[in-house]
């Protein structure tokens, strides 16, 4: 073999497969926003132009995306591959009257969110005239490390997980992780009984925001917050938070609930009437 076949060699195998690429730009999706221009999906995946234009429009005429004056987005096909044991339906209907009642006792904006590698999928929020004042979306995702809800996700797991997942979705984000710092607050957040709180003074919005996590017989299952300008004294609201979660859990595995577990709408009413002083 010359050296120039050798070369061509090389270059063919550094060169990833369609396959690498359209997995490259798909992933664009997962961890990015909702719509994603031509210009955001080259800078992240680090494709040329023209590679990236020519694979976005095969994807759209085939219906893994759709594209619009707003940009790109994950298509019919996608949102049906979803459909298949990843809409977490069971825990939505679960936790569906719970995270009402925390809106509505509080005021606050309550959130249901699961983990999904890196990232925290919100899979329902309420917060009525409320809902605007917080940025998040039904659907939308969030690097872990970067939200309450992740934290209190990521606190649930070993360090060597946490640093797995978040050592993939880092490169993906185009950024760098202290885990040091993090793996620190996640100590304290394991301390304080699985309770992760951003006070408002540390969120340029001025919200407060707690969350805290919804656990299985096999680990965690998904996470229950209340973020919000207004919110009672963290004190009294964090006592309802973790009953929301607990109660969450209680519907969604019944059969491995405790013979007390009934007396739980009760407790999270006797919680609300302290926090709120009705």
């Amino acid at each position: 073999m010359s050296a120039l076949d050798t070369e061509l060699l090389e270059h063919r195998e550094a060169r990833p497969g369609v396959v690498t690429r359209v997995t490259q730009i798909l992933d664009v999706f997962m961890w990015g926003s909702e719509f994603m221009g031509l210009d955001d999906i080259t800078s992240v995946t680090g494709l040329p132009r023209s590679t990236a234009f020519r694979i976005l429009n095969q994807l759209v005429e085939l219906d893994w995306l759709e594209h619009s004056n707003r940009g790109y987005r994950l298509g019919a096909r996608t949102q049906g591959m979803g459909g298949r044991g990843t809409d977490h339906v069971d825990l939505r209907s679960a936790a569906a009257p719970i995270i009402n009642d925390l809106h509505l006792n509080t005021g606050a904006v309550a959130h249901l969110g699961v983990l999904e590698g890196g990232t925290v999928h919100y899979l329902d929020k309420v917060g009525g005239a409320a809902a605007a004042s917080v940025p998040s979306r039904v659907g939308g995702r969030h690097p872990a490390d970067r939200t309450v809800s992740g934290r209190a996700l990521l606190a649930c797991l070993v360090p060597e997980d946490v640093d797995t997942l978040l050592g993939v979705s880092s490169v993906r984000h185009r950024k760098e992780v202290d885990l040091v710092a993090l793996h620190s607050e996640l100590d304290r957040i394991r301390k304080g009984r699985g309770i992760a709180v951003v006070p408002a003074d540390r969120c340029v919005m001025g919200i407060t925001a707690l969350a805290a996590p919804v656990r299985g017989p096999h680990g965690v299952v998904g996470t229950i917050s209340l973020a919000g300008r207004d919110l009672p004294p963290l004190q009294a609201v964090a006592p309802m938070v973790t009953a929301a979660a607990r109660m969450t859990a209680q519907a969604l595995f019944p059969q491995h609930a405790s013979p007390m577990s009934g007396r739980g709408d009760g407790r999270l009413r006797a919680v609300t009437r302290h926090a709120t002083g009705a």
